[in-house]
């Protein structure tokens, strides 16, 4: 299990796992490698931010398809996932008022009715409907 760290921006290891917000739920080996992140080429990363509809989806039959662990491009599930139509596959999403430095992935896709809209993926039903429907800012990582 990840060990909760704290950093401040460009200061401490090199690689590390996002795991530093009390609202995220502690990552295990079984997390994807892709959550790694190297400091010094996210320090290098250009980046803009937008605002977006933000929303939460868990994997259950009724919120996805009959493989409701399974991602669009076959990828598992996992606490960092992000769903979007607007946004290219592994297109790297912070959302600093919320989850402070922690950096999501586009890694699935939701229903093409929404189009600009972000889905994170929840592990818990209650986390995901506590989250509801939030308008808020994303820096998103070119």
């Amino acid at each position: 299990m990840a060990k909760e760290i704290e950093i401040d921006y460009g200061r401490g290891p090199t690689e590390l796992l996002f795991v530093n917000h009390p609202d995220n739920p502690a990552l295990d080996a079984a997390t994807p490698a892709n959550t790694l992140i190297n400091m010094a080429t996210l320090k290098n990363l250009e980046y803009y931010t937008t605002y977006i509809t933000v929303t939460a989806y868990t994997s259950r039959v009724e919120e996805t398809d009959d493989s409701p662990f399974v991602a669009a491009w076959g990828d598992k599930v996992y606490w960092g996932m992000l769903a979007s139509n607007a946004f290219p596959k592994n297109t790297l999403i912070q959302i600093p008022d919320y989850f402070g430095s922690k950096v999501f992935t586009i890694l699935d896709r939701m229903n093409p009715r929404y189009y600009y809209h972000l889905d994170i993926w929840m592990p818990d039903l209650n986390n995901a409907k506590t989250w509801g429907s939030k308008y808020i800012k994303i820096v998103v990582l070119k």
